[in-house]
C-alpha cells in the first residue's frame, strides 16, 4: 500500500452574492416543478480572512434526485476567475431536510458553480448559470441540477 499526502486546496479573492430560481423541464414531472433557488453571499480576501465565509442556501424541487431544502454550514473552498464573465466555485459542507430519511441528510457536502453572464439592468444578456451537486458521506449523489437562471441575478467578483 503507498500512501500519499492529498493535494492543498487553496482559495483565492472571490466574491458571490444574489439568488435566482432554475427551471430544468426535463427535471419536472407529476410531483416536481422541475426547479431549484439559490441564495448565496459569500466571499474571501486573502489578505484579511483566514478562510472562506458566507451563507448559500438551496431549496430543491426536482424529479431524478432528493427534494427539499438545504444550507451551508461551512465555505471550505473558494476560487473565481474571469473578466467578461465571472465565474465562481465553491464546496463545503451543509445540512437540511431533503426527506429520503436519515442516510439522505448525513454527512452532506455541496458543490456549486455560479456564473455572472450579465449585469442585472441588461434583461435581454445571457442569463445567468447556476450548477449544484450534493452527496452524502459515502458520496452518493443525493442531488443535482445545473441550468440558467429564469429569475433573479449572481453577481461575481472575482481576483
Amino acid at each position: 500500500m503507498s500512501l500519499s499526502i492529498p493535494a492543498f486546496h487553496v482559495s483565492d479573492q472571490s466574491q458571490v452574492k444574489g439568488r435566482g430560481e432554475v427551471f430544468i423541464a426535463s427535471r419536472k414531472d407529476a410531483v416536481s416543478s422541475g426547479t431549484f433557488k439559490i441564495d448565496v453571499s459569500a466571499q474571501f480576501d486573502p489578505t484579511t480572512d483566514d478562510y472562506p465565509s458566507g451563507s448559500m442556501t438551496l431549496s430543491i424541487d426536482m424529479s431524478d434526485g432528493a427534494k427539499g431544502v438545504v444550507k451551508a454550514t461551512s465555505v471550505e473552498l473558494m476560487n473565481s476567475y474571469g473578466k467578461h464573465n465571472p465565474t465562481v466555485y465553491m464546496t463545503g459542507r451543509c445540512a437540511g431536510d431533503l426527506g429520503g430519511g436519515a442516510s439522505a441528510t448525513k454527512g452532506l457536502r455541496y458543490w456549486v458553480m455560479l456564473a455572472n453572464n450579465k449585469v442585472s439592468t441588461d434583461p435581454a444578456g445571457t442569463p445567468d448559470i447556476v450548477g449544484f451537486a450534493l452527496h452524502d458521506h459515502n458520496g452518493t449523489r443525493v442531488a443535482y441540477g445545473t441550468g440558467p437562471l429564469r429569475s433573479g441575478d449572481i453577481s461575481v467578483a472575482p481576483k
